[in-house]
């Protein structure tokens, strides 16, 4: 097992302090039509390395010096972990640096950590002999290692640590998460000892609390009711008594966890609101209300989430409360969530209606995720408001509600829209405050007239096809694509010649990248065959696969109409290695 999944174990440990890992849920992203319109496919990349790399780090690695051993250990493990093939045979030789007393602890740990990229379980014993026998650094590198593989003969050194009087704070939590990790139950009553022991420094015994809690799932209550005996405990002793609980679900448990679901201290309330939800979630339903008014994102998080996977209509009106909150990551889960729920016909509606209430409020950021949401739900009676929020002073408003109503599509309203987008246009002309996402709007709002097939708007995108700066990339980029979409296999001459300079001009300054490659998807849109020969020269003999080959092999068929042989994939060699050969 490789280090870096010994450190993920650690995290699950560290995780039930704040609570379990959120469950990720996907966004709801303003993104552009443009983006995947035509859809690209790029061939994935084939890693290739030299046969000789491997040669070349092993005679390194030969050498007396300590800088090329460590540099060597060093490439070998990041090597392993590109995909380079046939590295095992270094295991021998970094046995040996990890073992010999006179390499440098530098090369030492480089070469634990090779051993462990290497998965070299062989190579146990000399793992364990060198951390018995070198420095605190070393071990805190092979010791997880050897309890994720399982190494039993290191059992009695964690073991031992934990009754030694002299042992050091790093080395005692690390045998204490080895321990854990290893699953060594019998270890779990001298750990208990340690919760209850007054003098250890407070991270130690919470610690061992957290690993008792993970090697025993029933019979810790009486520990728990112990550490709560007095009439204030203190916050280390609640967190310590909910930790002891994180795998127990008997009625006693569920009782205590539900104490510590309304904790004062979030760190001790979100491991039971966690656990609580883990055993059945309707054991939370009494308290997520609560939960969900807490100060901490976290305990917010685990009211809602019991909400989620338990909803009903009253529920749901609290639930969308949250589209409005000041976490980030916490109210675009909220609307992911309420999405998802709006699939179900008894939800349906009162997620439209929570949804509109939090729209027609003053909190930006509810606006922002309730656009998002009745946009994706095609809630076409939330359109005057989206066509309102399109003046918001927040940019995130604005962008949400510009998307919105492009996913609305509504004909009556593009007169309007097309009046609004004049006026933008005549804004960017003007001295003053401009408004905060001008330019994404307006690209919103082009893309909508060419979903639309909206004719009336083209002398209004044909002022974005010149190289303006002012007037913005993504209004340029979706006004030229919008103008493919309307002349679609009907070419206009001149706007093809137009897009053609845009495409091929490298400045300076440069034309805007995106500005490029809408060109050339509307030459090959509107099938504008006079530009055949001008494409040729820019896709020349390419036959590697990239973004910008497909595009210009995409635009090639749609001139010819024939299709061409599907282009290879890339051919990369991953990393900057120290020492790499001559002759690759």
């Amino acid at each position: 097992m490789s280090h870096s999944k010994f450190i993920r174990s650690w995290l699950l440990l560290v995780l039930s302090a704040c609570g379990s890992a959120s469950i990720v849920r996907a966004e709801i992203r303003p993104d552009y039509l443009m983006d995947h319109d035509p859809e690209i496919h790029v061939a994935p990349p084939v890693k290739e390395f030299s046969p000789k790399l491997r040669q070349l780090w092993l005679a390194a690695l030969a050498r007396p010096e300590a800088d090329m051993q460590r540099m060597s250990a060093d490439a070998i493990a990041r090597g392993r972990r590109a995909g380079i093939p046939d590295l095992e045979s270094a295991a021998p030789r970094l046995a040996e640096l990890l073992a010999d007393e006179k390499s440098q602890p530098v090369v030492q740990i480089a070469a634990a950590r090779a051993l462990i990229a290497l998965a070299a379980k062989q190579t146990a014993p000399e793992m364990a002999a060198a951390a018995r026998k070198f420095g605190a650094d070393l071990r805190q590198t092979a010791e997880p290692a050897l309890a994720e593989w399982r190494y039993d003969p290191f059992i009695a050194d964690w073991e031992a640590r934990l009754t030694a009087p002299a042992t050091r704070h790093r080395d005692l939590i690390l045998a204490i998460r080895c321990l854990a990790v290893i699953g060594r139950e019998p270890a779990a009553d001298r750990l208990l000892e340690i919760v209850h022991d007054p003098l250890p420094r407070t991270d130690v015994r919470i610690e061992a609390a957290r690993a008792a809690g993970r090697l025993r799932d029933r019979g810790l209550e009486r520990d728990v009711r112990k550490l709560m005996a007095g009439a204030a405990p203190s916050k280390f002793n609640r967190l310590c008594a909910v930790e002891l609980l994180t795998r127990h679900a008997g009625e006693e448990a569920q009782s205590l966890l539900l104490k510590f679901a309304v904790d004062e201290e979030p760190a001790v309330a979100v491991v039971a609101l966690a656990r609580l939800i883990e055993i059945d979630p309707h054991l939370v339903l009494p308290v997520a209300e609560h939960a969900m008014q807490s100060v901490d994102a976290r305990v917010r998080e685990q009211g809602a989430e019991a909400y989620v996977l338990l909803p009903d209509p009253h529920r749901i009106s609290v639930l969308a409360k949250l589209l409005d909150d000041p976490h980030p990551a916490l109210r675009r889960s909220i609307c992911s969530s309420l999405l998802e729920l709006a699939s179900r016909p008894e939800l349906d509606g009162p997620i439209r209606e929570a949804a509109v209430q939090m729209l027609a409020s003053n909190g930006w950021r509810g606006e922002e995720q309730a656009a998002l949401l009745l946009g994706t739900l095609d809630h076409e009676p939330s359109a005057p408001r989206f066509e309102e929020l399109l003046d918001s002073p927040r940019a995130e408003v604005e962008i949400a509600a510009a998307w919105a109503l492009k996913s609305l599509a509504i004909p009556e309203m593009l007169p309007d829209l097309l009046d609004r987008t004049q006026r933008r246009t005549d804004q960017r002309s003007q001295s003053g405050p401009q408004p905060p996402a001008l330019d994404e709007e307006v690209g919103h709002l082009f893309e909508l007239f060419g979903k639309l097939q909206y004719a009336a708007a083209e002398p209004l995108l044909k002022q974005y096809v010149p190289k303006r700066q002012e007037m913005g990339a993504y209004s340029r980029s979706a006004a030229i694509w919008t103008l493919g979409h309307l002349h679609a296999g009907v070419p206009d001459e001149k706007l093809a010649s137009q897009f053609l300079a845009r495409a091929i001009d490298r400045g300076p300054p440069a034309e805007v990248y995106k500005v490029q490659i809408m060109s050339l998807v509307s030459i090959g849109r509107m099938k504008a065959v006079s530009q055949t020969e001008a494409i040729r020269q820019i896709y020349g003999l390419v036959v590697t696969s990239s973004y910008d080959a497909e595009i210009q092999r995409w635009v090639l068929m749609q001139l010819t109409g024939a299709p061409l042989p599907e282009l290879i994939s890339p051919i990369v060699s991953p990393g900057d290695w120290f020492l790499t050969p001559l002759d690759p």
